[in-house]
């Protein structure tokens, strides 16, 4: 008896049958290359700006002024530098102002964010003319504002005179572009604040630049003399 042949051939294998698992394969090595990708990444820097409803204590720390006044004229007779204070407004009220600390005869001015400069233990030690303790909140030289999202913060600066104070300039500066630490700002060609060194008027007069500094209020007390002194 013959052997019966097969009426029909095996048909050969489709083209996916070989190039499905490839994908496959080609498509998890993908998933974890992406992974492996973005764990190596470096994760995005925390923002630098203060908290919209958060408090701060604000002071300006250094201020320089021009070697003359707008306009050419000398800030004090003869040659003497100007008496330099300054004020800070926020919602349309003087909330901080530096007339009783006034810097004598200096085109750069500096101040500082405590009373004294002391540690929180010998702050502990330290006692008012009547006896009474004090704490590390009541040597505390700055403004507490809240940061609102069209909130601005007015810096005016003088020079203290006898008769009439002159006024050197000022600036807004809003609320929610403020960091956290020391803020350099430079006095432009239209006596607005930048950031930019670049853009300083070199010639303008009056106030040329200031820092102001910027110190979250919720920190522990030890905390806020380290940022304050």
């Amino acid at each position: 008896m013959t052997e019966m042949e097969p009426s029909e051939k095996p048909s050969a294998p489709s083209p996916f049958f070989y190039v499905v698992p490839l994908l496959i394969v080609l498509g998890v090595g993908a998933v974890f290359f992406m992974g492996d990708k973005e764990a190596n990444e470096p994760a995005p820097a925390p923002s630098r700006k203060v908290v919209l409803g958060n408090d701060y204590y604000v002071l300006v720390t250094l201020m320089e002024f021009h070697p003359a006044k707008r306009g050419g004229a000398n800030w004090d007779s003869g040659s003497s530098a100007p008496d330099i204070f300054y004020q800070l407004s926020w919602h349309g009220k003087t909330v901080y102002h530096t007339e009783n600390d006034v810097v004598k005869n200096a085109l750069i001015a500096k101040w500082f964010g405590l009373g004294a400069n002391v540690s929180v233990i010998e702050l502990r030690k330290v006692l008012t003319s009547d006896g009474k303790r004090l704490s590390p909140r009541n040597l505390i030289k700055a403004a507490l504002i809240s940061v609102e999202s069209n909130g601005e913060l007015v810096i005016r600066a003088y020079d203290d005179d006898p008769l009439r104070d002159d006024f050197a300039g000022g600036c807004a500066i809003p609320l929610a572009d403020l960091e956290p630490g020391d803020n350099a700002y430079f006095i432009d060609a239209e006596g607005k604040p930048t950031r930019d060194r670049a853009r300083l008027a070199a010639n303008r007069g009056g106030l040329k630049r200031l820092v102001l500094r910027v110190v979250d209020s919720a920190q522990p007390v030890e905390k806020l003399v380290e940022a304050l002194r």
